[in-house]
Order: structure tokens, then sequence, then C-alpha cells
């Protein structure tokens, strides 16, 4: 798979920037940005036949190219023009990456800015584990967009059963799958693999089932018994989550016990006598919390949570109705833990908040 990456700065530096994200099936052809809006758009236009997704620094205007020419455009006025062009067919659709500052990202991008980028990658926070995780979604990007070509209905785009998906869920993808690919992919990414719901990511999986992924030996053991729920469609390569439907039906295969009233102790000692794992340990409560009937994570620890024991999180007024509210724990949210991860508490916890800080201060 091949992407271009402009930039503004030097191509020996920029160049440096993404070298991490490279690997023996994805390589990036790192180029300064062309000074004209004409001859930048142009050139996409006559290479987006030749290239498999597109990354953009969101300031190319900060810097002049080689030329001594300083671009008029930013990222986000060109990712427009592309996605518009690809809505009327005049340029194949590929991934649109947004590789900026955080700063930047945080204080110059606006909500409908990033509707036009597949995800949005924070220059500052990569390190080498973060380049293989982007690394693994720019390559599952470029290929869900060729494979969403071919693809015709539901069934082939998630590798699943219809009648196991919410019927409000398909009825919203279908709606898309007539539009060009960028309006479908950007759906499948952000409103299925990115909230928890129909799928789950790892450590959700984790607190679903009770157990403790780093006390317990057999975890990759288990992720191997379970695999069959694990989600084999387009995109997958670069997330792991498994499908909530499936799981369910697992957990019903080895127990007629509601899963989500049992503790975690319960669940870990229904699954070791149905696996034969005998290394795998229920996970403990935060601090401050209640119950370990657990059924989501907290966004400050990243550990077990039962959603009685969570706040809601703000900004999740129009979830989907398969789609599942973010929580963060008591302590975690008193003691600001990883603040930045889960910003701020829903307006409607705040009254509450305030009681619990009046009662922990001491």
């Amino acid at each position: 798979m091949k992407y271009i990456y402009i930039d503004d700065d030097k191509i020996e530096k920029s160049s440096g920037k993404v070298s991490g994200f490279i690997r023996e099936d994805l390589s990036i052809d790192t180029q300064q940005h062309r000074g004209s809006w004409e001859k930048q758009i142009n050139y996409i236009c006559d290479s987006s036949h030749d290239i498999d997704g597109l990354i953009l620094d969101l300031e190319l205007n900060d810097l002049p190219n080689d030329n001594d020419e300083r671009a008029c455009f930013k990222g986000t006025s060109l990712a427009q023009e592309i996605r518009t062009r690809q809505k009327g067919n005049d340029i194949k659709s590929f991934p649109i990456i947004l590789f900026s500052a955080h700063d930047k990202l945080s204080t110059l991008l606006e909500a409908t800015g990033k509707d036009l980028f597949d995800i949005c990658i924070d220059k500052e926070s990569v390190t080498t584990d973060v380049f293989d995780k982007f690394s693994a979604q720019l390559y599952a990007l470029a290929k869900g967009y060729r494979d969403l070509q071919h693809k015709a209905n539901i069934e082939d785009i998630l590798n699943i059963d219809e009648e196991k998906l919410d019927c409000i869920f398909i009825s919203e993808l279908q709606k898309l799958l007539s539009s060009p690919i960028h309006i479908p992919a950007s759906f499948i990414v952000k409103e299925l693999i990115g909230k928890q719901g129909l799928l789950i990511n790892e450590s959700v999986l984790a607190a679903r089932v009770g157990i403790d992924i780093e006390k317990s030996g057999d975890w990759k053991k288990f992720l191997d018994i379970i695999k069959d729920t694990k989600y084999q469609g387009v995109f997958c390569e670069g997330w792991n989550r498994w499908w909530k439907p499936l799981l369910e039906e697992w957990w019903d295969s080895i127990s007629k016990e509601n899963i989500r009233s049992l503790t975690a102790e319960r669940r870990v000692e229904i699954i070791k006598s149905a696996t034969g794992l005998l290394d795998l340990f229920p996970a403990d409560k935060i601090e401050k919390c209640t119950s370990d009937e657990f059924w989501t994570v907290c966004q400050g620890y990243n550990r077990p949570l039962d959603p009685i024991d969570g706040l809601t999180l703000a900004g999740q007024d129009n979830l989907y109705p398969w789609q599942e509210p973010l929580y963060v724990s008591i302590d975690a949210a008193l003691k600001r833990k990883n603040k930045i991860l889960w910003g701020e508490i829903a307006e409607i916890e705040k009254s509450y908040f305030n009681q619990l800080k009046n009662r922990y201060k001491h």
C-alpha cells in the first residue's frame, strides 16, 4: 500500500517523522507542498490512480517549500476539495490521514474538519509502540478502501451474519453503501470500530469476562478459544475488536447464568471450568467502587468498571442506539487521573460529583 505524505518541512526532516510507519507492505512517499493550490490539486488528481492514501499536515503554510513558495492553503481545505472531487468521482476514493502537532489538532481543528479525515495522528505522541499501532491502521485503511470497491452487501463487508446485528445499525449503513467509498468507510471506522457497542476492544472484553489481563498467563489462550467472536470485517487489520453478540452467544454456550449479574470471580470460575485454562484470575475493583459486576472500563485507569460506579463523560449526547457511553471511575475523576484522555464529566453528573468531592476531601 502506497501513501503520499505532504508537509511544509524539508523532505529529509519530514521523511524522518513518518519513517516509523513504513513496513514491508506499506510505503510512504514524502513530499513538500507544491506552493500553489492549483498545482497541488492537479498533482493529487493526476497521481490518485497510483496511490492508496494521503497523509497531510494541518498547517501546510508555516514554511515555504524548496522553491521559496509558501502554501496558500491548509490541510483541511485540501482534504475538503479532495473529498468533494471523490464524491463527483473525479478522484478515486482513498483514506486521508491528518498528521499534525497536538496543539494544532486541539486548537485549529474543528469537529467538521475532523470529519474529513479517517484518523488523526498527533505527531508528539508517536513512540515505537504508537508507530506500530498506526502503521497497522494505515495499512488497514488502504486495504479496506480497496475491499469496499468489491463488496456489495453488509455481510461481505463485515463478515458476519446480518441477523446478529442491530437493525438500526444495518439500516444506517445500508443507506450509505451507494455513496462514495469514503462515506461508508468513515461510518464503519468511527461509528462501529471506534465506539464501544456492537464491537468492543480488548480491555472491555476482559472486563466483561471478569479477567485481569496482566495477572492471567492464559489470556492469549483464552482469546484463541473465542477467536470466532473476533471482528474479521473490513479494516480489521488495524483494530482488534470482538463482536458483542457473538461473545454473548459464546457465553450462553458454556453457562445458563446471566453474565451481566455475575461477579468477576464467578465469571472466571465458569470460564476456567469450561475451558480448562487455570492461569486466569479475576480483576479487582478500583478504589471507591462497590461492584465487581464489570461491564466497561474506566477511561482514567483503563481498568474494569461497573457503570453504576462510574461517571458518564461529556460529549456523548448523540450516540447511536448500538453504542455504549464511556465512563470514568469516581477515584480517577477525583484524582484527575489521565484527564487528557477523558476530558470532562457530563453536565448531568456534576452535582453528584461535587457531593463526592465533599465526601472524600478529607
